[in-house]
């Protein structure tokens, strides 16, 4: 079993979108080139916004878990949105912090881990989870979490790693057979060493939709819908998918919904 201190130490160390700025860190310029890099339409989350949801909650409470610099967030909270974070890190704690007070706009952020939510009962409209539940041995305690803070009849959107062909069954082969890692390590510890853009995270899981549909058993209305099919390539600033653009638009959208990496989970508290 992975410690969370061991998990805490490396994410403390690898902030998520870090890599993709030049510019100073804390910087407006910085920020600006971390958004656009997230959201522009040829990056491999050009998706999120639609499914996110980010106009479509206005005086609303939000809750992120797992705020990592509050790129998310702040679409949320400019939008309209009365915003909350946790996050395991101090320093992606410190980041969102200091972005939205660049951006003149509120926000309680804290540093917390999602097995304890520090917040009440009942909480919540949303609750946003993009790529963090698959990185803890407790995952399942964070659902359990995530019910408890939203509101009867409240949304939560969370994003775990599916356990589709391209990325999975590519990577075990690759670095599993091919590479002869299967001599040293199991299944779950290889894809936890090449699933990261930083590499060698010290947990990484992935998940079936019948897993998905176990997991979120006590919610209602459950809706599973899958993205990011492939690697995209970079040419100059610019991502090209490859697949994207030989298939079809329709085939590309059914090959991405039954294999894609990125499984998006939407389900809502039952009301009584």
């Amino acid at each position: 079993m992975v410690k969370l201190e061991e998990i805490r130490k490396y994410w403390e160390n690898h902030t998520p979108g870090l890599q993709h700025s030049s510019h100073i860190v804390g910087s407006r310029e910085f920020f600006d080139e971390i958004t656009l890099e997230r959201y522009q339409d040829t990056f491999k989350y050009s998706y999120l916004p639609d499914v996110a949801e980010f106009g479509q909650h206005i005086g609303e409470d939000v809750l992120e878990i797992g705020v990592g610099m509050g790129t998310d967030l702040l679409q949320f909270a400019k939008s309209g949105s009365n915003v909350f974070g946790i996050d395991l890190t101090s320093a992606a704690v410190e980041l969102t912090r200091a972005r939205f007070k660049q951006e003149g706009l509120k926000a309680d952020i804290r540093q917390a881990n999602f097995t304890e939510i520090p917040f009440d009962t009942g909480s919540f409209d949303v609750v946003y989870c993009f790529g963090v539940l698959h990185h803890s041995e407790e995952t399942e305690q964070g659902i359990s979490e995530i019910y408890r803070v939203l509101k009867p009849g409240g949304l939560a959107i969370t994003m775990l790693y599916h356990k589709g062909f391209k990325y999975y069954i590519r990577k075990l082969l690759l670095y599993g057979i091919l590479k002869g890692e299967f001599l040293q390590y199991n299944a779950r510890e290889i894809v936890s060493r090449h699933s990261e853009d930083f590499g060698n995270s010290p947990l990484t899981k992935v998940y079936s939709r019948n897993d998905a549909k176990h997991m979120f058993s006590m919610f209602d209305s459950l809706s599973i819908t899958c993205h990011r099919i492939d690697d995209y390539i970079r040419i100059g600033n610019r991502h090209i998918s490859p697949l994207q653009s030989i298939l079809p638009r329709r085939a590309y959208q059914i090959s991405e919904n039954l294999f894609g990496w990125n499984m998006v989970i939407k389900s809502y508290k039952p009301l009584y």
